[in-house]
């Protein structure tokens, strides 16, 4: 059983490609319309403060603690014994 391999290697990335001018006037329309919208790129938040991000909530569920007042030791009309 013999394999026929050969060397060919993929084509590089590194090569200019063939049509630079246009992919400047590309650029040039994209960085007009950053400008023209107001920004030149997008950043993040992360690990960073926000001016008025400070007036929202959360409502978070608590999960009820119920006592018991009948069928306990003692009778059920004593006080309870004292919660958490």
């Amino acid at each position: 059983m013999s394999f026929n391999v050969t060397n060919k290697s993929p084509p590089r990335r590194d090569d200019p490609p063939a049509e630079g001018d246009e992919m400047d006037a590309e650029d040039d329309e994209m960085a007009a319309m950053q400008a023209m919208m107001g920004f030149g790129g997008f950043g993040t938040t992360k690990n960073k403060k926000v001016a008025g991000n400070n007036a929202g909530g959360v409502s978070k569920e608590k999960k009820s603690e119920y006592r018991q007042y009948m069928n306990r030791q003692g009778g059920f009309n004593r006080p309870l014994s004292p919660s958490r």
